[in-house]
């Protein structure tokens, strides 16, 4: 969720009052989890404030609305537009974000207005959420300069060069670097790529290797690799297809390197997945094929692992089996649970459709098992967690808030 100082700033966003520096960081915010609803929430209020300057008490009030707040996003986009920033957000984001809002106004307009020709006891309207859709492709580049880059808006083709590296998107979406050496500079420079929630990508790293983020995850690498070792930082959760390369005495490869603050993978060539989520109990490596060593960061003990097995830390670092299905289902396109506790489950569940969860301790343990199709909108998994535990819990969605109660 987005912060006091970040609510402020997209609040002087709104009405206009930023900074070209300001501007430029609140086009950043606007993609962080709770921002936009943020921004609807903002829009609609000063909406209802110009109804009530108006004293309008008919359906026409709410077309009166949706005009307002297409007037308002226009007025800021035309600001933005004149100050003509680089790199800055894309502003057809805003007007995607107007239109659904504005839609928002207009059904909310029907229901009021259906409400009062059929009811003569003033009671309160019932407000039903609209459904929610699942995540997509969603990701920010940030540069070694600052600048940062949404990537599902930027166009296929050169979206940046640093350093004798020019960054490209190809037409299926994915982010390649390709290496300019003629102009290539020694400078060691740091991109990363960063997920909201509700978002993933798939991103080739500049020695070939391959990496897909889940959800709310980032991935911290060098534009270039120096010839003895490659290495780069994760959080949340990536799945990691590592391209083998040869050291310059072209005997052995060279290793490549997974930090998350509480260990370090060495790779030598190999896939495997990296569960790291710091409001999950612990972190899983899971191996597809090749080999990885795991090494706890805090005490230092190492494991090595073979394919179809698991790295498990959570304080102690340990080997297990691994269900190769069930830890790949995210980048599969799907949700299979396999005896995991409910809270385990909605958290997932949450990253995915970037929703708040409310669920009692008690009803959090009961367990589930199951498998949906991540491209199903929210209800759908809804039905389904219900209709594993009949009779024992409810799951009700107001707003971007999923309750759930016995």
């Amino acid at each position: 969720m987005i912060d006091q100082h970040q609510r402020e700033l997209l609040t002087r966003f709104l009405n206009g009052q930023c900074s070209a520096d300001e501007e430029k960081e609140a086009r950043v915010i606007l993609d962080l989890p709770g921002a936009k609803e943020f921004l609807h929430h903002l829009m609609m209020s000063d909406a209802m404030q110009t109804e009530q300057d108006g004293n309008a008490s008919d359906n026409t009030t709410f077309q009166n609305k949706a005009t307002y707040l297409k007037h308002k996003v226009n007025e800021r986009i035309a600001q933005a537009a004149n100050r003509k920033q680089k790199n800055s957000w894309p502003l057809g984001n805003l007007m995607r974000y107007a239109a659904v809002f504005i839609g928002l106004v207009l059904l909310a307009g029907s229901i009021w207005f259906w409400k009062s020709e059929n009811t003569t006891d003033g009671s309160e309207l019932v407000q039903h959420a609209p459904d929610i859709l699942p995540g997509g492709d969603k990701a920010l580049l940030t540069l070694a300069d600052g600048s940062v880059i949404s990537l599902s808006d930027a166009q296929n083709g050169t979206i940046a060069t640093q350093g004798g590296i020019r960054i490209e998107k190809d037409a299926e979406g994915n982010i390649r670097y390709l290496v300019d050496r003629k102009n290539q500079t020694s400078t060691l420079a740091m991109n990363t790529v960063a997920t909201p929630n509700g978002g993933q990508y798939r991103i080739t790293l500049p020695d070939g290797s391959q990496a897909w983020l889940n959800a709310a995850s980032s991935l911290t690498y060098p534009v270039h690799f120096s010839k003895n070792e490659r290495r780069v930082k994760m959080t949340g959760e990536v799945y990691f297809e590592i391209a083998k390369l040869k050291q310059t005495n072209g005997k052995d490869n060279v290793p490549f390197f997974v930090e998350t603050d509480k260990q370090e993978i060495k790779v030598l060539g190999t896939q495997f997945n990296v569960n790291a989520y710091e409001n999950e109990p612990f972190i899983q490596t899971t191996l597809v094929e090749g080999s990885v060593q795991v090494t706890a960061s805090k005490t230092g003990k190492q494991v090595r692992l073979q394919p179809g097995q698991q790295a498990i830390l959570n304080g102690q670092l340990r080997v297990e089996t691994a269900d190769i299905q069930q830890q790949l289902a995210w980048k599969n396109g799907d949700f299979i649970f396999r005896e995991e506790n409910l809270q385990q489950v909605l958290r997932q569940v949450a990253r995915w459709y970037n929703i708040e969860i409310i669920c009692p301790d008690h009803l959090g343990q009961l367990r589930l098992n199951g498998m949906i199709s991540r491209s199903k909108p929210l209800s759908t998994v809804i039905d389904m967690i219900e209709t594993t535990h009949k009779d024992k819990i409810k799951l009700a969605l107001k707003e971007r808030r999923l309750i759930v109660t016995d």
